[in-house]
């Protein structure tokens, strides 16, 4: 009889152990720094796996998964052991409501069943951080409570670290500590840069395989699936001796655009052909194309794409000659490969 009152008193003092074993962590966590400060050191920690890729059960920067993340971000921006699971985690905080999200609280998701299977950490203005596993991005980045995919899939919000006013300021703040830090995944405005090689070589009076260069500067307006741009493009064309300065507008998504917009052309557009030389027309035109871009490589705020472009300009062959077929189409097409990098602009309050 003492033996089973033994093992009963092991039973409850080992679940009632396990239960509230985390729960004092924060309030050791914040020994000597306020609620608001722990909140912000979260935050940072997360923020500086930005990029990391997803991987299942992966706990490093090598990889890792969504409650990875959380698990890693309180260990090393607070030194506080924290549950490692998102079901144990969804167990372990206080539930609060939607509308007492601050910055530093956990949101969670039922992406697959009807158990709570994916989380992250709020950010402030309907962002949070966390690992995805699938979509347009994975690894470690910024996604907003207000997409479709989110909304839909949304559980829940829970608190792990206490508020403070402070805290209450930096949530209410438009621009807090992870919009201070613009993710390439964040919606909002972004710039870029960008330059290409110009091929020659596939029609008459095309110096192969160089036929110039290309330059992009650009700003714009990114959505959480569509960007529009627009874009100033420097080209220097060898083949027809000329220097153009087309403005378009570039409108897709983060493989798929298409851009048109009037370009000016500096010179007088001519191509050396065997029998002679053909002479074109067209100080203004209208330059337009599609770009595709190869899986983009994020870096820092922003995102680094290899892409490739099939671009028109419309210049006019002389009045009293017929359209020929290789030399027309040399002068009027343009094909290019480069690199652009774009960033998301840093706002502040």
């Amino acid at each position: 009889m003492e033996l089973i009152k033994l093992k009963l008193f092991c039973i409850i003092f080992l679940v009632f152990f396990t239960r509230n074993a985390f729960a004092a962590e924060p309030e050791r966590a914040l020994q000597g720094i306020t609620a608001a400060e722990a909140r912000r050191h979260l935050i940072s920690s997360a923020e500086s796996f930005l990029g990391t890729p997803y991987r299942y059960a992966g706990l490093d920067r090598r990889g890792l998964d969504c409650s990875g993340l959380v698990h890693l971000s309180f260990r090393e921006g607070l030194n506080m052991e924290v549950p490692r699971t998102t079901q144990s985690m969804y167990n372990w905080v206080e539930k609060i409501d939607t509308a007492e999200l601050l910055p530093g609280d956990l949101v969670f998701f039922i992406t697959v069943g009807t158990n709570v299977s994916h989380m992250g950490i709020y950010t402030g203005g309907g962002s949070f951080i966390h690992s995805a596993s699938e979509g347009p991005s994975t690894g470690v980045i910024f996604s907003n409570l207000d997409e479709a995919y989110w909304r839909r899939t949304y559980l829940g919000a829970g608190r792990a670290l206490p508020p403070d006013a402070e805290t209450l300021v930096y949530a209410n703040r438009p621009a807090s500590r992870a919009r201070e830090s613009q993710n390439w995944e964040d919606p909002g405005l972004f710039v870029g840069v960008g330059a290409a090689w110009t091929f020659g070589g596939f029609f008459e009076g095309a110096p192969s395989p160089f036929r110039g260069i290309s330059g992009l500067a650009t700003v714009g307006y990114k959505w959480t699936r569509y960007r529009v741009g627009l874009e100033l493009r420097q080209e220097w064309d060898r083949a027809l001796g000329v220097f153009r300065l087309p403005l378009t507008l570039s409108v897709g998504n983060e493989i798929f655009q298409i851009f048109a917009g009037p370009s000016y052309t500096f010179g007088e557009p001519s191509l050396s052909l065997s029998d002679g030389t053909r002479n074109y027309s067209g100080d203004f035109t209208l330059s337009y194309g599609v770009s595709a871009a190869f899986p983009i490589v994020r870096i820092g705020p922003g995102a680094l794409f290899v892409y490739g472009e099939l671009a028109r300009q419309t210049y006019s062959w002389p009045e009293n000659e017929k359209f020929s077929l290789r030399p027309d189409l040399t002068a009027n097409i343009r094909v290019s490969a480069g690199l652009r990098y774009f960033w998301k602009m840093r706002l502040f309050t």
